[in-house]
């Protein structure tokens, strides 16, 4: 007899070449990159729209003119000069006009501005018949000559303030290293902090915040009969009466609210960096410095950002302040132009991104299941809409977390500097939360669990696969045991994700981390241990004894 089934040649295996993944493959591809051009991030800010964002503000120059015309020469001086070196428009006409205002204003050229009780106090010390300065020398210079320092504290031991009073009696207290006592040789600088201090709360230029701590501080110092509590205080004040002369200091302080902002900002002064008069041109121009303490400031050139905003208009500065985060220098085929719609249009552009990324995830996700034999949509087994929809959320959360700043762009190393511990600090160091997790290894964490999850469940269809197959069951013990190296697929990707994830964090992608990297064993052998004990072993069992019939 004849053979029904005519004869057929066996296809080549070209689903390689297939060109429907691989279209797929090219247009995820291509919508990626189109989410990756869009200069939007959730945790940076990209440099072009920063700077856009001060396009048609006031510049640093009015800034300073409004200074000058309100008598407050020291800072308005401080800020032309700083749009003079920041190479502003106008700002040799500002300079011009600060220089004109101080040689006809002699009566401001040591203090900056008006202030009767000290213009009182240098007139009967002898400096007025001095030639006058320059420029306004910095107020700890002149309340280190002793007939200021005794004629302030005259004056100022007359005041009934309690807040004043308690400031003079710290005087007698006894401070902590690298102080002198204020009254013996030495201490002449802690002392002219307590008398600067004591007059600054006199006339009110504390904020009634930062007032209300520093009034707590000295009372906890003299009930402990020591300078401990208040000691960080006056530090920063030396700092700060050490770099400013007496306007920018008042107005420096009026944008202070709390005693740890006073700190950051002496602290920063005294850095190698000097940003004083960056941070006393954004207090003054955004009204506060508090929120100065919640900018990332990079290893090298912390400063520059502050410094491109204030060159670039006060809408740059605010923008910085609002969202302090890392300022990025994204790369976008989009004309500089664009970066003004970028910035108006910033929340719908994230939701669109978010979208573009889903949209690649699924085609890479459907092209890499379509390159793989015999798996498809319509076979039986687990490879339904919903687990590849879990897998296209999965390398959709990776693609959008590949691109923001804390994952590919890691925290520089800081330069290393003596510091030695303060004594007179009141801040005890806290221990880090032991649930804290640094989002990159979260991230990591979430790649190696997908992976675990993708092998376990190839293996499980081909178990599937083999149990509902064609054959006896010795047949089928034999493809069981063939099939062995695939069921250890899981620890051959979890040992490759740890070589990964160790190679990664030495060349400095990724954050140091041992969790994130041996994660990647410790999944693979869960999902081995899975598959033989729960999948393999009770399908041998099944095979063996066979059920019996009734």
């Amino acid at each position: 007899m004849g053979n029904f089934h005519p004869p057929f040649s066996e296809p080549a295996p070209d689903h390689l070449l297939k060109p429907k993944p691989l279209f797929h493959v090219l247009a995820g591809i291509a919508i990626g990159m189109l989410a990756a051009w869009i200069p939007v991030r959730f945790y940076g800010l990209d440099e072009r729209i920063l700077l856009s964002a001060g396009q048609g503000t006031p510049p640093l120059t009015e800034c300073a003119a409004s200074l000058l015309n309100s008598e407050h020469l020291g800072a308005g001086l401080r800020l032309a000069l700083l749009t003079k070196a920041l190479s502003l428009p106008e700002s040799d006409a500002v300079l011009q006009a600060a220089r004109s205002i101080l040689s006809s204003r002699r009566d401001l050229s040591y203090l900056g501005t008006r202030d009767s009780r000290l213009e009182l106090i240098l007139a009967t010390s002898g400096i007025a018949f001095e030639n006058p300065p320059v420029s306004p020398p910095p107020i700890l210079t002149l309340l280190l000559r002793e007939p200021v320092r005794i004629r302030l504290y005259d004056n100022l031991r007359a005041n009934p303030s309690p807040g004043v009073q308690s400031l003079l009696e710290s005087l007698a207290l006894s401070p902590l290293p690298p102080l002198l006592p204020a009254r013996q040789p030495g201490g002449q600088p802690l002392e002219a902090a307590i008398l600067l201090t004591a007059h600054l709360l006199d006339i009110g230029a504390f904020p009634t915040p930062l007032a209300a701590e520093m009034k707590a501080a000295t009372q906890a110092s003299r009930e402990e009969h020591s300078l401990r509590t208040l000691q960080p205080a006056l530090l920063a004040m030396i700092s700060l009466s050490r770099r400013y002369e007496y306007d920018s200091l008042l107005q420096l302080l009026q944008t202070i609210q709390s005693l740890p902002t006073l700190n950051w900002v002496a602290e920063q002064i005294r850095s190698p960096s000097e940003p004083a008069d960056l941070i006393l041109a954004a207090s003054i121009w955004t009204g506060s410095a508090d929120r100065l303490t919640r900018l990332p400031l990079p290893a090298q050139s912390p400063w520059k950002n502050l410094s491109d905003t204030l060159v670039a208009g006060k809408g740059s500065v605010e923008l910085l302040l609002q969202r302090p985060l890392p300022v990025l220098h994204l790369v976008s085929p989009f004309p500089a132009c664009w970066s003004s719609f970028f910035l108006h249009a910033e929340k719908p552009l994230q939701l669109l991104r978010c979208i573009l990324l889903l949209i690649s995830a699924w085609l890479l996700v459907k092209s890499v299941w379509s390159l793989i034999p015999d798996l498809s949509l319509t076979s039986p087994g687990p490879w339904k809409p919903l687990p590849r929809l879990a897998q296209t959320l999965l390398l959709a959360l990776f693609l959008g977390s590949a691109l923001e700043p804390s994952f590919l762009r890691p925290r520089p190393l800081p330069r290393y500097r003596l510091s030695l511990a303060d004594p007179s600090s009141s801040t005890k160091i806290k221990p880090r939360s032991k649930t804290a997790m640094d989002p990159t290894n979260l991230i990591t964490l979430a790649i190696f669990l997908g992976l675990q999850i993708t092998v376990y469940r190839i293996c499980v269809r081909r178990i599937r696969q083999i149990e509902e197959g064609p054959g006896d069951a010795n047949l089928k013990l034999k493809l069981l045991e063939n099939e062995d190296n695939l069921f250890d697929a899981g620890l051959y990707v979890g040992i490759g994700g740890t070589a990964t994830a160790l190679v990664l964090q030495v060349v400095g992608i990724i954050q140091p981390s041992l969790l994130a990297a041996y994660s990647s064993n410790l999944f693979g052998i869960t999902c081995v241990a899975l598959v033989k004990i729960f999948h393999v072993r009770a399908l041998k069992q099944r095979l063996l004894l066979p059920p019996t019939k009734s």
